[in-house]
């Protein structure tokens, strides 16, 4: 995942050292290399060693680190819309929102997201914000946008090495054109607005159906995939059922051939019959207006 997201982080930046015509391409050198090394079929499996795969993580950690100053460079050049602008503040990367962590933004009260839009059409797409209170959220022309709070799984607050105390997110559609971005600005709710009903509705370990115009997607109360229905063509496709499996590798000495032990480029595991991740696990069906969320754990 990181080496994807520094590729993603890697053609951006060349997108806007070019619009923005900062001229940091000797900058930018120090991400290409790293994402050139980590080209290596061991970096993109996984299968390199510990040791390497730290000096992996570091080359693209120094590389990204790097590209945020040009992004930096960049918004400074493309944000203000005259001369009359204040200065931009400093933009930062939050490189830890697959696991709802953001720490520069945690009880902010006033803080902007700029999304940038890499392709060459206008996209839609539904946003995630880690925040530990609620936000009215406006696009760039100050309209007010439908945003939901909804919470941060159980799982995810508590993968290791997550520090952050965020237990909700905000959700909210962007649109954003094409090779282009679009700021959005985030203010915090006075208290009188917090208490709002909402429309989130949440079941734990009941059966749960994600639906929209297309597709519907059926779980049974123990987090088994029943079946997925193409609504357009009226068929459907049923599980029996599915989980995680593991082998218990083969601890050998490396003494003899007979004694080898499983490892790199050698798969040679202690049974034939693999063993089950888990034998139970349970569900959180999460629904909003916006989106619907099957967390099965």
């Amino acid at each position: 995942r990181y080496e994807r997201h520094a590729n993603n982080i890697l053609q951006v930046t060349r997108h806007l050292n070019a619009f923005a015509n900062t001229n940091a391409r000797n900058t930018l050198f120090t991400l290409s290399e790293a994402m050139g090394v980590a080209q290596h079929h061991d970096a993109v499996s996984g299968t390199e060693k510990q040791e390497v795969a730290f000096d992996y993580a570091q080359r693209l950690s120094e590389g990204l680190q790097a590209a945020a100053g040009i992004i930096n460079q960049a918004y400074a050049k493309l944000l203000p819309k005259d001369s009359q602008s204040p200065p931009i503040q400093f933009q930062f990367l939050c490189q830890l929102s697959n696991i709802s962590q953001c720490l520069g933004i945690e009880g902010q009260e006033r803080f902007t997201v700029t999304l940038w839009n890499p392709l060459i059409h206008q996209v839609t797409q539904h946003i995630r914000v880690p925040v530990r209170t609620d936000y009215t959220v406006r696009d760039p022309t100050g309209e007010t946008l439908f945003t939901e709070l909804v919470p941060v799984s159980q799982a995810v607050q508590n993968i290791p090495g997550r520090t952050s105390l965020t237990q909700k997110q905000i959700i909210f559609k962007a649109t954003l054109p094409a090779l282009g971005f679009n700021t959005y600005y985030f203010e915090k709710k006075p208290d009188q607005e917090k208490n709002e009903k909402s429309a989130v509705k949440i079941t734990h370990n009941e059966e749960c159906t994600l639906k929209n115009q297309h597709l519907r997607v059926d779980f049974d109360d123990q987090g088994n995939l029943h079946q997925i229905v193409n609504l357009d063509k009226n068929t459907g496709v049923q599980f029996k059922s599915q989980g995680f499996y593991w082998y218990q590798g083969f601890a050998g000495n490396n003494s003899r051939p007979e004694f080898q032990a499983s490892g790199a480029y050698i798969f040679r595991p202690l049974a034939s019959d693999p063993q089950p991740v888990s034998t139970t696990r349970s569900i959180t069906c999460i629904k909003s207006e916006s989106v619907q969320t099957a967390i099965v754990t």
